[in-house]
């Protein structure tokens, strides 16, 4: 009991503080979309991987990526997991650059058996994030110089609830029923600093949305020998309509610039607490992996999805079909109970690619990162400590744009326990 008390404590705790600490990034291309988007699995022991994980299943791990794993998971077992994220970015331009960082709890799972065959996972982590603040400055000849200013903050959460069933020994499918939820707030103002003749616009824009999406997912093993199996997963997610609220203010003002006080003049328009949707669009994922047991795994994902089907309040955006693809493995050294600590660690590497949905006139915003990750097990106990690091880039300084250069870190804690065997007295 005191434990069940203690996991209950900190999961509301956490549940609290990652509900809050929604931003954690500051990026120009968050001003578009729905944000920067944040994978389906921030499992640190996968994101060592590159965040592999279409085709990963593992007893002692919880992954979101693809339903159809939690059927893996022990049957006596239950499994608590926690991970802190925080990263390094800086943004360059052509002239300049900037630096910036941020840290913040990522995500809390839990995964438990309800049957032999139907085992279940729950959690909380963001699903996207926006966070940017751009001043720009035009210079007019025999006029005013023109500022423009663009602010925008926070982003969308999602909690699910995930079921995986064993249908045969090598055959698995599943399903995460995930509830998204959020606010979103930007601001853009236009201020001419050399006049006072001249009033400044600036429109305000919230928005919350909520609704349910759903993923499914299958996983197949291939027993290659006794030790060694190779698996195929598959992911699907189809068009969902989450419900929005919308608030929208145009006006007219003199200062908020700098240190001036902001005065409004005149209101342009005002809308309050319109209603719509907001189009999430389908996705597909495939991946592929062998294992050989307790000493190496090598895999490699691919996933798509048609942002061009994305819409607010039936206004379709300027995006593209976005997809990824991501390499990567593990290494367990040959050991024993009492080997040293570096024989009893994993390693981990993977590489990724992802073409974004942003298009600036034939200018793709891509990424590419390379991580790395190492667990370390804890002796005569099922918990461990997962690390990842992540080396990448985003954008390109080409056509008057932004690079971002970027460390993300993950620390995770996994803590395994069996609750479900029963007692015996003699």
């Amino acid at each position: 009991m005191r434990k069940i008390k203690l996991y209950l404590l900190l999961a509301i705790t956490v549940l609290s503080m990652n509900t809050i600490a929604q931003t954690g990034i500051n990026s120009p291309y968050s001003r578009y979309g729905l944000g920067q988007l944040n994978d389906k699995n921030l499992n640190a022991a996968y994101m060592g991987m590159g965040g592999l994980s279409i085709a990963i299943h593992d007893p002692t791990a919880l992954n979101p990526a693809n339903p159809a794993s939690y059927g893996s998971l022990d049957s006596a077992s239950f499994l608590f997991e926690i991970g802190v994220a925080g990263n390094l970015t800086t943004l360059k331009t052509t002239a300049l650059s900037e630096s910036g960082y941020d840290a913040t709890l990522s995500y809390i799972y839990a995964g438990f058996p309800i049957t032999r065959w139907w085992k279940s996972g729950i959690g909380i982590m963001p699903y996207s994030k926006i966070g940017y603040n751009i001043e720009t400055l035009t210079e007019v000849e025999n006029f005013s110089d023109v500022v423009q200013l663009f602010n925008g903050e926070g982003g969308l959460n999602q909690v699910f609830w995930g079921n995986g069933f064993n249908v045969s020994k090598n055959l698995r499918v599943g399903v995460d029923i995930t509830y998204l939820f959020g606010q979103s707030s930007r601001s853009s103002m236009v201020y001419y600093p050399d006049s006072v003749f001249i009033f400044g616009t600036k429109v305000e824009s919230k928005i919350r949305g909520g609704g349910f999406i759903f993923d499914y997912g299958i996983q197949y093993d291939i027993n290659i020998n006794k030790t060694t199996q190779a698996t195929i997963g598959v992911t699907y997610a189809n068009n969902f309509n989450l419900n929005a609220t919308r608030s929208y203010l145009s006006k007219t003002l003199t200062g908020g610039f700098g240190d001036e006080v902001e005065s409004v003049k005149d209101t342009i328009e005002y809308i309050t607490d319109k209603k719509g949707t907001m189009v999430i669009p389908q996705r597909f994922g495939i991946g592929f992996a062998v294992k050989k047991e307790d000493r190496w795994l090598i895999g490699v994902d691919f996933e798509w999805q048609d942002w061009e089907e994305f819409a607010v309040y039936g206004i379709p955006d300027t995006l593209i079909n976005s997809f990824h693809v991501t390499l990567g493995g593990e290494f367990m050294p040959k050991h024993t109970n009492i080997s040293s600590l570096f024989k009893r660690m994993t390693y981990r590497g993977g590489i990724r690619y992802n073409q974004s949905y942003l298009d600036f006139g034939g200018t793709r915003i891509n990424e590419f990162g390379i991580s790395f990750g190492v667990g370390f097990p804890m002796r005569k106990s099922k918990t461990g400590l997962e690390l990842g690091v992540e080396f990448g880039k985003r954008g390109t300084t080409k056509n008057s744009l932004i690079q971002e250069n970027f460390i993300n870190m993950s620390l995770g804690i996994s803590i395994q326990e069996h609750w479900f065997h029963k007692r015996r007295y003699k």
